[in-house]
């Protein structure tokens, strides 16, 4: 009978947890996240002590419960007419991406995010540290902050992630960016 009861008393203990966590922190934690605080500032902006991995989830799921984080394309990426990118340009580049933003809403703008299949969350193999020294120091922390899944993702191309992704393009022929209401994919 013991051996019955405790599985549900864990559950609910659990339940009870997340219940807490969220209500003392959760909102504080989405709301500086919204304010543009990367997952590492949001750790030394709380009262108590939370665990990087802990406010990490918090802010990867309100990443994609709000839409931002994606990980599949509202449209089949096949259906999107490909244009090649010419990246040898940082400035040229920028704008030309900010134009298509412009015209397209950020709400209809993602850029591929591959950084869980590269270990840019928290790993180093080559093109992820290539890629890392390619940002600054806070445009990398925010990159890190994220809990990516082992594929690729797509962000919004907000203005932190249009910086971002114009960087990473120079130098990461793996980087695209989607144009969902002119159906463009920018390879």
């Amino acid at each position: 009978m013991k051996n019955e009861k405790e599985p549900s008393t864990r559950y609910f203990q659990d339940a009870l947890s997340d219940f807490v966590y969220d209500a003392a922190s959760g909102r504080a934690i989405r709301h500086l996240a919204d304010a543009g605080y990367t997952t590492e500032q949001i750790v030394n902006q709380l009262d108590y002590p939370t665990p990087f991995a802990k406010v990490q989830h918090t802010v990867t799921r309100h990443l994609k419960e709000s839409g931002i984080l994606l990980e599949s394309l509202p449209v089949p990426p096949a259906s999107l007419q490909a244009v090649s990118l010419q990246r040898d340009s940082l400035e040229t580049l920028y704008t030309l991406l900010s134009e298509r933003v412009r015209q397209n809403g950020e709400a209809h703008a993602y850029m591929s995010c591959p950084f869980g299949m590269q270990g840019c969350g928290n790993g180093g193999n080559p093109h992820a540290i290539r890629l890392r020294s390619a940002l600054t120091a806070r445009e990398a922390a925010y990159i890190q902050g994220i809990a990516w899944e082992p594929f690729p993702m797509y962000h919004r191309l907000n203005r932190r992630m249009l910086e971002i992704g114009a960087q990473l393009a120079v130098y990461a022929d793996d980087i695209c960016f989607y144009f969902l209401k002119s159906g463009e994919v920018f390879v």
